[in-house]
């Protein structure tokens, strides 16, 4: 099965999930760590798959735990960052330095070939392009190193997919979040949030493209999934105008062009 049309719908609902969050949050949030639990809470949804996964090995149950602890570790540093910055900075920052952790991980040790090389780097040439207005080298702290940890959780969470079949490692990675999910109920001043339909929707958009991006990463390089990254930013572009009105300058919209049409050359590269 292909990554490219996976990877493509798991981009997509993510950008929904981003812009509801955005909305609701009106560039704030008041607890990272209320997001947190929450996600936690909806991810713990996949153990409804326990019947049909089989047990794995010691190694591979460590490799798929410490993925979504890492992972999870990430998320709260990006919700910090969001508490403190705009949402519209904050993820594409992220989501850029993401792939260019990994494509720099894949050029050394080598695990996607020339060609995948090329239409990767081309591609976080237009990720760039696409999101150079909000990027700033100052306040990135935080960023980085939610990027830094978002990147080495899929790079862990590839290895336990090359050593177990998707179901079982994605149904044996969320074990490791019980214990933060019970912070909800068992912790008298845990932190709250309103739960209400928009973002009840908002973090199933969220939950279905985590899991569309699992199962692409289990199909192909960290490196190339991620370098698609481009395409949320393009979705977001027009969610942006649509839902917010927001408008961009002749130079703005003149990267954003051109950053859409590496994107599209880079997607060309990999699909054939």
């Amino acid at each position: 099965m292909s990554y490219l049309p996976i990877t493509i719908a798991a981009y997509l609902l993510n950008s929904i999930a981003v812009t509801i969050d955005k909305f609701l949050l009106n560039k704030s949030i008041p607890n990272p760590l209320s997001y947190v639990l929450y996600i936690s809470l909806f991810s713990l949804l996949m153990l409804l798959g326990l019947p049909f996964a089989h047990m794995p090995t010691g190694f591979v149950f460590i490799l798929a735990s410490l993925s979504t602890f890492l992972w999870t570790i990430g998320a709260y540093l990006m919700f910090a960052a969001i508490k403190n910055e705009a949402v519209s900075r904050v993820v594409p920052t992220i989501g850029t330095l993401i792939p260019l952790i990994l494509f720099a991980h894949a050029a050394i040790f080598s695990t996607i070939s020339q060609t995948q090389i090329l239409a990767v780097g081309i591609l976080v040439l237009g990720l760039v392009f696409l999101t150079f207005s909000s990027l700033h080298l100052k306040g990135v702290k935080l960023e980085v190193l939610s990027a830094l940890f978002f990147a080495i959780s899929y790079l862990v969470l590839r290895e336990a997919y090359l050593k177990e079949n998707f179901l079982t490692v994605l149904v044996y990675s969320r074990f490791i979040l019980i214990p933060l999910v019970a912070g909800i109920f068992f912790i008298p001043k845990a932190p709250k949030v309103k739960v209400g339909p928009l973002f009840i929707f908002g973090q199933a958009a969220g939950g279905a493209s985590q899991l569309l991006l699992t199962y692409a990463i289990s199909l192909a390089s960290p490196a190339l999934i991620n370098s698609l990254q481009g395409i949320q930013y393009i979705f977001l572009f027009f969610f942006s105008m649509w839902v917010f009105k927001e408008k961009f300058s002749i130079f703005n919209m003149l990267g954003k062009i051109l950053g859409i049409g590496l994107i599209g050359l880079g997607i060309y590269l990999l699909a054939f």
